[in-house]
């Protein structure tokens, strides 16, 4: 193992700065952003990649639903014989087909997923015509999450957005080239085991003798550790592995954000033929009686909801630095994570929660009715999502479903739609066994790793009074579900005393008779809300949530809380900031607070 100095950090290196997808990105790559025709019912006009129909930016005000036609021209040389060209996709909601000089490239399904299609067979050197088919509809069968199923905004349901939401972009590379890396962390026996998937598996098996890879790593003090040469496995696939003292172990936290940047190199014989770079932090995660223990050590999480909503540009910043921003606000004011809610953020955002050093969650966003449809799409976004992201060490914990939201049925013993949610959470687990999940967000957990709950209790008082009795095991105060009361706080604002049932099952998933909240600490991951609905406290905002988080802490029954929210969005005007991101209390006040 080689070791020498490279200056270029991964902190300012300029691929991660600038390229869509900074955890899987090439040198040699085309933006397709920028301005695109668009048609729709009929109507004309030029739209603003990647700015999503239904924004101030994207520059048209078509509605949010119907079949949008987005064209554009692009330019390409030549490609060599054994040259492709893949077309990424960052995001683009909702249903998408994919055209290049007529020939149809491949659709996809999804707004948040990303996706990528090989083109070299459509383009021709010199000028190019890309069409997007878009549709997009109000369905509540459709993951959408915050954006309304119904003709209107209304209540904390927003205008939806539609089409393209995050940066397209070309790549060029070899037709054998890499296609995935994930690497697996093993704190116990200090080993990263890493696995590299390659397009090698649709060329003839007696060639894969022919290929190797070869990898660096560099280190947070710029030290290049090169691994030894591995050849292909018998599928075209490369594993690998290192120990923690061969790179010098640094562990990844909000307060000691060390990445450490990987090359992938791809060599046909003596030729590197593909070149990919990326980076990973090393970050141990438990969950268990003490809550959530990272590196070692017991950590309380003091989290704010983000929604991800941006002024002028809906789904989409207007620039990279308002992101940095938000993540730098959330950490000046004492918070060590967000809750990102109701939306998947793009991969650019979630490198910059790595790089700055925050936690955060990852949510699916919710359908509103079940269906046999809504449940195979589901399924298919979730597993396309924890493929790409499983990555970042900023991400500690899952969310498959939020507050019951489209899974009603749920309660049948039955029914197939506690089949389906039953199934979600063995596929979540499967997938990314790293990560403790939250099967239902809120309430009702039916096989949870963390039991958590939301409240927007109207005093302090009754905050209080709910504490003692969930940390006596009252299971009276945790109220049955019932859809009246569902009605009554969803539709007129009417804020329950107690709070809906955590428990749909009384016993640990494990089978014991052990009732969930001993087996560990619960998580509040949703409470205050002041700005939006009336307390009785009649004190400033700020002082209400001195006192409630002080209570909340103090009954040491949690493993930590989220604030909702960081900064307003629509007509949730709760938030900590306005939605222009000015500050509505005292920053300063917020870190003392934090720090109870």
């Amino acid at each position: 193992m080689n070791r020498h100095t490279y200056y270029d950090s991964i902190t300012n290196t300029s691929i991660f700065e600038n390229h869509p997808n900074p955890a899987w990105a090439r040198r040699k790559w085309i933006s397709l952003d920028g301005t695109w025709d668009i048609e729709h019912n009929g109507h004309r006009g030029q739209i603003q990649v990647p700015y999503p129909v239904g924004s101030e930016l994207s520059g048209v005000d078509y509605p949010d639903k119907g079949t949008f036609v987005y064209r554009k021209i692009f330019e390409v040389a030549e490609p060599e014989s054994d040259e492709m060209l893949l077309l990424h996709i960052g995001a683009c909601d909702y249903a998408t087909t994919v055209s290049i000089n007529g020939m149809k490239a491949g659709e996809h399904i999804g707004g948040y997923s990303s996706f990528t299609f090989d083109i070299t067979d459509a383009v021709q050197a010199g000028t190019n015509r890309i069409e997007l088919l878009v549709q997009d509809s109000h369905s509540p069968f459709q993951v959408r999450g915050k954006q309304t199923f119904l003709r209107k905004p209304f209540y904390v349901w927003y205008r939806g957005i539609s089409g393209v939401w995050q940066s397209i972009w070309i790549e060029s590379v070899d037709r054998a080239h890499l296609v995935h890396a994930e690497l697996m962390q093993d704190f116990a026996a200090g080993i990263v085991r890493g696995k590299v998937r390659t397009s090698l598996h649709s060329e003839p098996r007696e060639k894969h003798g022919d290929y190797s890879l070869r990898i660096e790593i560099i280190s947070p003090d710029h030290t290049i550790i090169d691994l030894p040469s591995v050849l292909a496995g018998r599928e075209g696939s490369f594993e690998f592995q290192f120990s923690f003292s061969d790179i010098d172990a640094k562990f990844w936290s909000p307060d000691s954000p060390y990445l450490y940047g990987i090359k992938y190199y791809l060599y046909r014989k003596n030729d590197c033929i593909d070149i990919v770079e990326s980076y990973f932090g090393l970050r141990d995660l438990s969950f268990g009686s003490d809550g959530f223990v990272i590196n070692g050590r017991k950590t309380f999480l003091r989290m704010v909801l983000v929604q991800g909503y941006y002024p002028g540009g809906a789904y989409t910043p207007q620039d990279r630095e308002i992101i940095e921003n938000d993540i730098l606000k959330i950490k000046a004011m004492g918070y060590n994570g967000a809750r990102i809610h109701e939306k998947i953020e793009s991969p650019y955002f979630q490198y910059l929660c790595d790089k700055i050093g925050i936690f955060t969650s990852f949510e699916m966003p919710s359908f509103y009715m079940p269906s046999k449809a809504a449940f195979s799409a589901y399924e298919r976004e979730l597993r396309e999502l924890i493929e790409r992201d499983s990555g970042h060490p900023s991400c500690i914990f899952r969310i498959l479903f939020n507050e019951t939201w489209g899974i009603w049925g749920m309660y049948g013993k039955r029914s197939k739609t506690r089949k389906f949610v039953l199934h979600m959470i063995e596929t979540a687990r499967a997938l990314d066994p790293s990560r403790p999940i939250i099967d239902n967000s809120g309430w009702e957990h039916l096989d949870t790793d963390i039991v958590d709950f939301h409240h927007y209790l109207r005093n302090a008082a009754l905050g209080r009074k709910a504490y003692a009795r969930i940390a006596k095991k009252d299971e009276r105060i945790l109220f049955g579900f019932s859809v009246w009361k569902v009605l009554a706080f969803y539709l007129f604002g009417l804020v329950s005393t107690k709070t809906r049932s955590i428990f749909l099952e009384r016993h640990h998933r494990h089978g014991t008779d052990t009732h969930m909240q001993e087996q560990s600490k619960i998580l509040l991951s949703e409470y205050g809300g002041f700005g939006w609905y009336t307390s009785e406290n009649r004190v400033s905002i700020v002082d209400n949530i001195e006192e409630y988080t002080e209570d909340i802490v103090a009954s040491r029954m949690f493993c930590g809380y989220c604030y909702t929210q960081l900064y307003d969005v629509g007509d949730e005007t709760n938030g900590l900031l306005s939605f222009d991101r000015e500050p509505k209390i005292d920053m300063d006040r917020m870190r003392s607070i934090n720090a109870i």
